[in-house]
């Protein structure tokens, strides 16, 4: 159970998190968008280097925690440098094909485990998908796993249910030409994990 200033504090925390969180967009069922979602997707699944920068805040049964993230992407391998949850120091996760996921925390400590999920259960206890976020924090549905989804005029996704996971975009803004979300929660059962992106890069840069 948390104490008042826990809650305190998980208050203020995601009151920071939603601040500013436009209205969803409104659903759109026609034919037009939903082409707009596959070109969309088709789009972005083939740009194969790309880096965010987000603030995270996961709320669980037990406690929440907050972390930075910066996330680069180059020729198949994942880089994650967190400053908080995993081993609670921070680290660096490193997710390639056909690799086991490794993380060096910032103590020195490593750890590896069979795919990214296994490993962040490991570390904090908690579900936290990371094999689906891959996907899923550029606005695409894992490929390899059933889906359902709703989507804007535009072809964004409002919601992707996937996994037993709901995930709902708050906002999107454009970077590089793209439009990319800034703002998602996403929830299953007791277990709710919200991002705020500050920054996209799609590409290298060297355009």
């Amino acid at each position: 159970m948390r104490g008042p200033g826990v809650r305190a504090a998980l208050a203020l925390m995601t009151v920071m998190l939603l601040a500013g969180c436009a209205a969803l967009p409104e659903v759109d069922r026609g034919d037009a968008a939903q082409r707009a979602f596959e070109e969309r997707s088709e789009r972005l699944a083939a740009i194969e280097t790309w880096r965010l920068v987000a603030r995270l805040g996961l709320d669980t049964e037990r406690e929440y925690w907050s972390a930075q993230l910066n996330w680069r992407v180059q020729e198949g391998t994942h880089i994650l440098d967190l400053s908080g949850p995993m081993g609670r120091g921070g680290g660096r996760l490193t997710l390639a094909e056909g690799q086991p996921a490794r993380l060096v925390t910032r103590d020195g400590e490593h750890h590896s485990a069979r795919d990214p999920d296994a490993l962040a259960q490991r570390l904090t206890g908690d579900a936290i998908p990371v094999s689906g976020m891959v996907y899923w924090v550029r606005g695409l549905p894992d490929p390899a796993r059933p889906f359902e989804h709703e989507v804007d005029a535009e072809g964004r996704p409002i919601r992707i249910r996937q996994a037993g996971w709901e995930i709902e975009y708050g906002e999107y803004e454009e970077f590089d030409g793209e439009s990319m979300p800034v703002r998602m929660e996403l929830q299953r059962d007791e277990l709710t994990l919200r991002a705020v992106i500050r920054q996209w890069q799609m590409g290298d840069g060297s355009a």
